[in-house]
């Protein structure tokens, strides 16, 4: 081969000519690539790019071009090899970094991907592409603050883009910024009002800030535009169970089964009505079903221990929630629930450890500017213990403020205002505040419920003497006098608070006191307030139960006059209510009929407990049948007066 002949046939060097004297062909051919690989004709632009390659292998237009032609074609490791390559020749162009990280993300590399977005963020800062996609990076990667900033810079170049209003709403939604999520949903259905993906957003937002009514009704408007849409009819069951709707909510679930009968979430969702309406091995079946095709979701392996404990299964249960976070270690749900579990089977230790993850779920949280005390001495120190959950709870955990009073600190209660004359009876109490009021100065705080982690409390060092609360002396005389004089008076409770969660698990119809009523020699008082009383109402001719008048706790204080009653009373038989906790806090003898899976202070397979000596329990044998547990409590009823 002759001189000439090699000039002919040399490589482009940086100049881009092809030869000497002659102008390269290379940027024609891009175009013609380019133009194949936007029609879809991919295997014609991967020829053309191949052909440039051979001429200037080194050619970064073109190992870009290539490579998404490659990813377009499903090569995606090849594709991202040649845009690498594209990057070290020359890594000035944000868009190969940007559709870099587009290919790592379809890999699932979303780690990598987001540096490749932040570097063509630094090239390119008003790139409104690649601060959505950085967004949507960080929302997959649950860093939800960051997401919202790149969606807001986002905005402000393309305020509006429906997506970005929509994105950020969901950002904002994470991070428990309600308002503004709602605020952000609306813009983006003002700008696309039938999008009924859109409205499933809103919804969700509206849902979790508790305006369910409102939660519902876009749910409905969207299966309006599409009542095809699985996904709306996932979250429409999710409110309505929160509603108390559960049978609602298993017919659209059912009715989205129809269309989409394999879909993991909607069986599991199915699963959590099916557990609402007492129906714990039904729904079992389904969350198995959710976790064969979608074994990794924490959420499903978390609703299926639930559904094991309700069946009494604790030791499977455990397995679930290990599992769950196993997948999310700080998820919150599963670790509480992992609570209730060790808490009720006696392993207290853990089980305190783990309760301490209810702030996380309740949202119980107060900002105070002085240290949690952990059980440092408290000579000379003030402490703040505030009370957080229901009455049962106030009661039952005041017990602990003795302890706290001998170890020389002077202890401030935080309790509801409806307990603040019943709770002043605990020794050791140097003040007691109802909530909202303002605080004096204190050197530290702790939450009622976490006091028994603080003391290391197990099942043999429970502070179990009892009384620890007491009854004014002139109530117990004003009330002796208003009941029976003879025979044995029980005093009875069948209804706790409707607006819990588990109250009609735990609730008792009254009628079911009937076996009881009929014993002979026995007096049935009621000690109900508020719920539940119309039932009195309906009782059969032959069933008497006495009743104390509108004066009996008619007073913004809850309890007095019910304490005072339990002091001239023979016995108390109540569901699982605060009536329960506060005779086993005076030391009155107390029966506490229980739903087969009770909460976690009554514990499993006793039938007494180690918080109320004075106190006897009677369990469920099948889940809702209060017929056979009243029938056995009857039976020992008339044992005690014959």
């Amino acid at each position: 081969m002759n001189r000439k002949q090699r000039r002919a046939q040399g490589r482009p060097g940086n100049s881009g000519e092809y030869g000497r004297g002659r102008a390269t062909p290379i940027p024609g051919w891009l175009g013609a690539a380019l133009a194949h690989q936007r029609a879809g004709r991919v295997a014609e632009a991967e020829r053309v790019c191949r052909l440039i390659l051979s001429i200037d292998p080194a050619h970064a237009p073109t190992l870009h071009l290539l490579g998404l032609v490659e990813h377009q074609q499903g090569r995606s490791d090849d594709a991202i090899e040649h845009i690498q390559a594209a990057i070290a020749r020359d890594g000035r162009d944000p868009a190969y970094h940007h559709n870099l990280g587009n290919i790592l993300v379809a890999q699932g590399r979303a780690g990598e991907a987001m540096e490749c977005y932040e570097r063509a963020l630094a090239l390119a800062p008003r790139s409104i592409d690649t601060l959505y996609n950085l967004g949507n990076i960080c929302q997959e990667l649950g860093q939800a603050e960051r997401a919202a900033t790149y969606f807001e810079r986002a905005l402000r170049l393309s305020p509006a883009s429906v997506e970005l209003h929509n994105n950020l709403g969901i950002a904002l939604q994470a991070l428990g910024r309600l308002d503004e999520a709602i605020t952000c949903s609306r813009k983006a259905l003002a700008l696309r009002p039938d999008a009924p993906e859109l409205l499933d957003n809103l919804a969700a937002a509206l849902h979790q800030q508790g305006q369910s009514e409102a939660a519902q009704a876009t749910y409905e408007r969207a299966l309006k535009l599409n009542p095809n849409r699985v996904e709306s009819y996932i979250g429409l069951g999710a409110v309505l169970v929160d509603r108390g709707r559960a049978e609602e909510a298993l017919h659209r679930y059912e009715q989205a089964l129809s269309l989409a009968p394999d879909h993991p979430a909607l069986h599991s969702n199915l699963g959590v009505a099916l557990v609402e309406l007492g129906r714990p091995l039904e729904a079992i079946a389904h969350y198995r079903r959710a976790l064969a095709a979608q074994p990794d979701r924490a959420e499903t392996h978390n609703n299926l221990g639930i559904a094991l404990e309700r069946l009494g299964q604790y030791p499977e249960a455990l397995d679930c929630y290990g599992r769950a976070l196993a997948l999310g270690p700080d998820y919150a749900e599963a670790h509480f629930n992992r609570a209730h579990a060790l808490l009720i089977t006696g392993n207290l230790d853990e089980g305190w450890r783990e309760y301490e993850w209810r702030f996380a779920v309740a949202r119980y949280v107060r900002d105070f500017d002085r240290p949690l005390w952990e059980g440092e001495p408290l000579a000379g120190k003030t402490i703040l213990v505030h009370a957080e959950q229901g009455f049962g709870d106030t009661l039952q955990f005041v017990r602990y403020i003795p302890m706290i009073a001998a170890a020389g600190g002077r202890v401030v209660l935080e309790a509801p205002r409806a307990l603040m004359h019943i709770t002043r009876s605990v020794a050791g109490l140097s003040e007691v505040l109802a909530s909202g009021d303002s605080l004096p100065e204190f050197d530290c705080h702790c939450p009622l419920l976490s006091l028994p982690r603080v003391l290391g409390t197990t099942i043999a060092t429970i502070p179990n003497q009892v009384p620890y609360l007491a009854a004014e002396p002139e109530r117990i005389g004003f009330w002796r006098e208003r009941l029976p004089k003879a025979g044995l008076r029980v005093g009875i409770v069948w209804q706790g608070n409707p607006q819990a969660r588990m109250d009609k698990a735990r609730s008792i119809p009254l009628c079911e006191f009937a076996a009881m009523a009929a014993v002979p020699g026995v007096y049935l008082v009621s000690l109900q307030k508020n719920d539940g009383l119309d039932q009195l109402g309906s009782l059969p001719a032959d069933m008497r139960i006495d009743t104390l008048g509108p004066e009996f706790d008619a007073g913004p204080d809850a309890f007095r006059d019910t304490a005072a009653v339990m002091m001239s009373l023979d016995l108390v038989i109540a569901c699982d209510t605060s009536v329960a906790h506060l005779a086993g806090a005076l030391g009155r003898p107390v029966w506490v009929i229980l739903a087969n899976n009770p909460d976690w202070r009554w514990l499993v397979g006793r039938d007494d407990s180690p918080w109320y000596p004075t106190t006897r329990l009677f369990r469920q044998h099948q889940p809702g049948d209060w017929t056979g547990v009243m029938r056995e409590a009857a039976a020992a009823l008339a044992q005690l007066a014959g």
